[in-house]
């Protein structure tokens, strides 16, 4: 746990007068997200792991952005915090931005998440704010920082292809761990701009690869889409998800066994 990145959010909380004496942590991952108890409170505050191991701390600021202009459109995301100014703010080396707490319940509807998807995609429609073009520059700034081999070759050409199709804000990561019950889509930090199949990728790679069919039924559920370009956008939005997975090795050697299947499943479907 980042306990600096707690105190950075009890800190910022209560510079606008906003008390929480029982912070508890809901996630320390890429960003560290903190529930400011007893207040309808979540931090979502940037990691203090170096980039690439961990998240560039510009991401909080691009989520808030993008999840932002979706919410005042009305679609299904985790809204910012109405409590407070919402942020981006600087303490202590961290960035902060707060959201509305919504507490966990049942699962995640895949039909009502898929449905939700297009909303969110409709209101992305008109943002203008800069995004990177897909992953690709993340891809790269990865791979460049791995040993040499056959493997990361493979992410990198895979990975840098680009899909030709209508380009507009997206998710970025819309697999279903991003969606909470409502259904409300959050994790908005890798936003990127690209076709709108690059985000029905994560689905359908869910699908594939883990037989899930809640993914399944999501994708189905979203409706009309370019399934040629989807097949495209697939290996490419693979490829960054799997590059990640070999950076976080070292912490998680667990991963290596599934990383080795994956990769041979690309290798195979893909070259």
């Amino acid at each position: 746990m980042s306990e600096s990145a707690v105190q950075a959010a009890v800190a910022v909380a209560a510079e606008h007068g906003l008390h929480s004496d029982d912070p508890i942590v809901l996630r320390d991952a890429w960003h560290v997200l903190v529930h400011l108890r007893p207040l309808p409170l979540v931090a979502r505050v940037s990691s203090g792991r170096p980039h690439p191991e961990g998240p560039h701390e510009d991401d909080v600021i691009r989520e808030l952005s993008v999840a932002s202009h979706a919410a005042r459109a009305g679609a299904a995301v985790v809204p910012p915090s109405d409590l407070l100014d919402p942020g981006p703010h600087r303490h202590g080396g961290h960035v902060v931005a707060f959201w509305q707490y919504v507490r966990p319940r049942r699962e995640v509807e895949p039909i009502a998440a898929g449905e939700a998807l297009r909303g969110i995609h409709e209101a992305l429609a008109d943002y203008e704010g800069e995004l990177p073009a897909l992953h690709t520059g993340d891809l790269v700034g990865i791979t460049d920082r791995l040993e040499p081999s056959a493997d990361v070759e493979l992410l990198r050409e895979l990975g840098s292809r680009q899909p030709v199709g209508p380009a507009q804000a997206l998710h970025g990561d819309a697999h279903l761990a991003n969606c909470l019950p409502g259904p409300l889509w959050h994790d908005f930090e890798t936003a990127c701009r690209g076709p709108r199949e690059f985000d029905l990728a994560a689905l359908a790679l869910s699908a594939r690869v883990r037989e899930d069919d809640a993914s399944r039924i999501a994708l189905e559920a979203y409706g009309d889409h370019d399934a040629d370009l989807l097949e495209e956008c697939l290996p490419v939005y693979a490829a960054w998800i799997y590059a990640s997975f070999t950076v976080a090795l070292p912490r998680r050697p667990e991963l290596e066994p599934l990383l080795a299947e994956r990769l041979r499943w690309l290798r195979e479907t893909y070259v």
